[in-house]
């Protein structure tokens, strides 16, 4: 399947054909750039995806500069530019309390063929309930200063992000490895965490959900940090992303990085138990809840 012409997914897109044009006239990045109307950093964002090209004439000049002349392709590049240009909808939900690249991270998790996730502490974001989730952001209101507006905005953002796995339409196929310490801690009430167990169970009986407890008894593998890795098939370079002490969020499709995580769930996962016994286990955490 082809990646769908989500501004974010042309991002990457356009920063790969960009990456590969300058390094094949051996440029780098400060040459690149040098007398144009943009900086060494603007490429730099530009080619890992996280920015795009906001004038046409930018994107002529750089080509201009690598000596690319061939109208078909400046045509399909600048055709990229300008839908890379435009906004993706989580721009609508942009506060402070939104981790740094989320906008690029939710418009990747959309397109994504299959996400493996990795929760040591809290159920994966798009496995959350409603309740789970506004009970986790009002923990963090007063810690980060923030109206309740923000606390609406943030559920209301999880809520979307579930529909990636939910929706009857190509939904995302997601693998889930949560460390059993994340149905443990009581986020809200013992009501809230039981509704949120249940959930899980229901949401794991969807073909495209996988979901394994990794039970903190035994000698098993483990990793503190949580992190997801993104597969959008052949069109586009997978991407790890993983969570940071200041809320912020670092993504990376550097191969070296892909493969280490990769690696890390795989070992994860043999860990866990598998999903036929998750059910039951999730089952007795929840009477224990009670």
């Amino acid at each position: 399947m082809a990646a769908r012409p989500r501004p974010t997914a042309r991002k990457i897109v356009l920063g790969q054909e960009l990456r590969k044009l300058r390094t094949a006239a051996r440029f780098t990045m400060a040459e690149a750039t040098e007398g144009l109307g943009f900086s060494e950093a603007h490429l730099q964002r530009i080619e890992t995806g996280t920015s795009s090209l906001r004038r046409a004439q930018h994107l002529r000049e750089l080509l201009d500069r690598y000596s690319v002349t061939d109208p078909s392709m400046v045509d399909e590049l600048l055709k990229i530019q300008r839908e890379a240009s435009s906004e993706e909808w989580v721009t609508a939900f942009t506060d402070a309390m939104t981790p740094t690249q989320m906008s690029k991270f939710v418009g990747i998790e959309e397109i994504a063929r299959t996400i493996r996730a990795y929760h040591p502490l809290l159920p994966w974001g798009s496995l959350q309930t409603e309740g789970y989730a506004r009970a986790l952001f009002a923990m963090q209101q007063p810690v980060l200063e923030v109206p309740t507006e923000s606390v609406d905005k943030a559920v209301r953002l999880r809520m979307q992000r579930r529909e990636f796995i939910t929706r009857e339409d190509d939904p995302v196929q997601l693998v889930a490895v949560i460390g059993e310490a994340a149905l443990r801690h009581i986020v809200g009430d013992t009501e809230v965490m039981q509704e949120q167990c249940e959930d899980l169970i229901k949401l794991s009986q969807l073909e495209n959900v996988t979901i394994q407890i990794l039970p903190t008894n035994g000698k098993r593998y483990r990793f503190a940090a949580d992190f997801s890795i993104l597969d959008m098939g052949d069109e586009l370079p997978p991407q790890v992303q993983a969570d940071n002490a200041w809320g912020a969020l670092a993504m990376s499709g550097k191969p070296r990085d892909v493969g280490v995580f990769s690696r890390r769930f795989e070992r994860l996962s043999a860990s866990a138990l598998p999903p036929e016994e998750t059910v039951d286990y999730v089952r007795t955490l929840a009477r224990e809840i009670s």
